[in-house]
């Protein structure tokens, strides 16, 4: 059993996060914690997050994505969620709107955290989804600071879903010695700079990933 983390006096405008909710949404809130001993993901220091070892990533496949989007029950209606919008996460997480990729074990249990830039607004500030997921895979929870995460899920977790699926194929089809940082995506742009439509290149972001 890992050793309880400290929690980050600085996230102190959480009044913390969670007082921010309202009663119900903070109720569940609160139950998704308690998967993690009552840890909050929004509260855990810096320090104990890592970027840059995959092997400690659940191992998400696409059945997973499936199974937890569209036929989980959602707390509120009891009704299976029915939130799969494949398409629209798929890109965002192929244009690189997801960022800042962490993750850490705690409990036995995988957090991993991102940051999604708002699609038609990415000046704005991005978007905060996390998941809990078992080792083999299993998710059992997600969260984001979105309107419609504060049920159970979004297109904002669907794409960070879509990140781990992806770093971890990638992961489990490579080997260390064949490429450095073989489970590193492209990154995701803070910016975009303005061009005149004959300097641009429009070339589809999946092609730059594959090359």
């Amino acid at each position: 059993m890992s050793k309880p983390r400290k929690t980050s006096a600085k996230r102190g405008e959480d009044t913390r996060y969670r007082e921010g909710l309202g009663p119900p949404e903070r109720a569940r809130y609160k139950d998704k914690l308690n998967l993690l001993g009552g840890h909050d993901p929004y509260e855990l220091e810096q320090t104990t997050w890592t970027t840059d070892d995959p092997t400690i990533l659940p191992k998400i496949q696409y059945p997973d994505i499936v199974n937890y989007l569209i036929f989980s029950p959602s707390p509120y209606t009891a009704e299976d969620l029915k939130a799969y919008k494949g398409l629209e996460a798929y890109n965002q997480m192929v244009c690189g709107w997801v960022r800042e990729l962490m993750y850490q074990q705690l409990h036995e249990r995988c957090i991993v955290k991102a940051k999604v830039l708002h699609s038609q607004s990415i000046r704005e500030t991005p978007l905060e989804p996390w998941v809990i997921a078992e080792k083999s895979g299993r998710i059992l929870g997600a969260h984001c600071t979105c309107v419609a995460g504060l049920g159970e899920v979004c297109t904002h977790v669907a794409a960070l879903l879509f990140l781990i699926e992806e770093i971890i194929n990638l992961r489990d089809s490579k080997t260390v010695t064949q490429e450095k940082a073989y489970w590193m995506l492209p990154t995701a742009l803070s910016k975009v700079e303005y061009k005149e439509c004959e300097n641009i290149d429009f070339t589809a972001a999946k092609t730059y990933k594959v090359k």
